[in-house]
């Protein structure tokens, strides 16, 4: 029986997808992008977010613990890079603050259908745990270890506090409306007693704005957010779910996240360092905005 030859609508869709990604990876490279994003926008200092009634802390982050962390089967693929690169490093972050234990239920919200966090993080730990990667277009199949379940990220379809750690790597700017007040909810919901959500990085910016690199322009909160519209937005993504991304001023950050925390949890920030030094290094990880110049993390703790 022969093989069915792909239909042109599959071809054009594959064309489409190459087209997308090589334009992106091209003002990238070029160093093009989040151009109106980078005259825009800021990252705000630590005297501004003191302004806002959270805790802050460091995060002292060593380059042994990121080279021994890289080296891992799973994200040896980041050692073609001669500096930190900002997704292990977020990774390292996230294992750290979450701080695991032998048989802990652990979810990666909006983890994408490859689970490199969780595979990571199995690969390096010499314990075992139970771990479901979470993403709306994910069917519920368990393979290697990892439960794909899907649902949208304000109805996770697990019970109430079965889980003793919920990361969120560099998709929480994408949650669009108001699912960023929802999904912190419904993490405090899933999350047992003492455990905590940490979301990576956290773009504190001088604007709360909502930006869009699409001419499909929705107002989410047009009262309050300043819209900015960057066709070379790399920070808003790309792809079947983003398009769209948000920072946060103080006030906003306040307004829209702290005030709307349930009363049985509480917040904190961590600045994230490299043996001392602040990352990422935005002159090499050009992929990333200049708001991004000093990681952060939110950490939310259930009380």
């Amino acid at each position: 029986m022969q093989n069915q030859m792909p239909n042109n609508k599959s071809i054009l869709s594959r064309l489409s997808r190459f087209i997308t990604t090589y334009k992106w990876k091209l003002l990238m490279e070029l160093r093009l992008n989040n151009s109106k994003v980078n005259r825009i926008l800021r990252q705000i200092n630590e005297s501004e977010i003191t302004k806002v009634p959270i805790e802050i802390r460091n995060l002292n982050l060593s380059i042994n613990d990121y080279s021994n962390f890289i080296n891992s089967p799973v994200l040896n693929k980041y050692n073609k890079f001669v500096y930190p690169y900002s997704k292990p490093l977020e990774y390292l972050t996230t294992m750290t603050l979450l701080d695991l234990r032998a048989g802990d239920q652990i979810l990666d919200a909006a983890g994408g259908e490859k689970a490199e966090y969780i595979k990571a993080l199995m690969a390096v730990s010499d314990f075992k745990f139970s771990a479901y990667c979470q993403d709306s277009l994910l069917d519920g199949k368990s393979v290697d270890g990892v439960t794909y379940i899907g649902g949208s990220i304000n109805a996770i379809p697990l019970p109430d506090e079965s889980l003793d750690g919920i990361s969120c790597h560099h998709s929480f700017e994408h949650f669009r409306d108001d699912l960023d007040i929802k999904f912190i909810q419904e993490a405090v919901r899933l999350l047992r007693v003492g455990r905590n959500l940490v979301i990576v990085p956290l773009f504190l910016a001088n604007e709360y704005a909502e930006i869009w690199n699409n001419k499909q322009i929705h107002k989410y909160d047009p009262e309050k957010a300043l819209t900015i519209f960057d066709s070379t937005a790399s920070f808003a993504g790309w792809g079947p779910y983003e398009g769209f991304a948000r920072t946060y001023n103080p006030d906003a950050l306040k307004t829209r996240i702290l005030d709307n925390l349930p009363s049985h949890c509480e917040a904190k920030i961590y600045k994230v360092l490299l043996d001392g030094k602040p990352v990422p290094d935005i002159n090499q990880n050009y992929h990333q905005p200049l708001l991004n110049v000093e990681m952060k993390a939110l950490v939310i703790t259930k009380t």
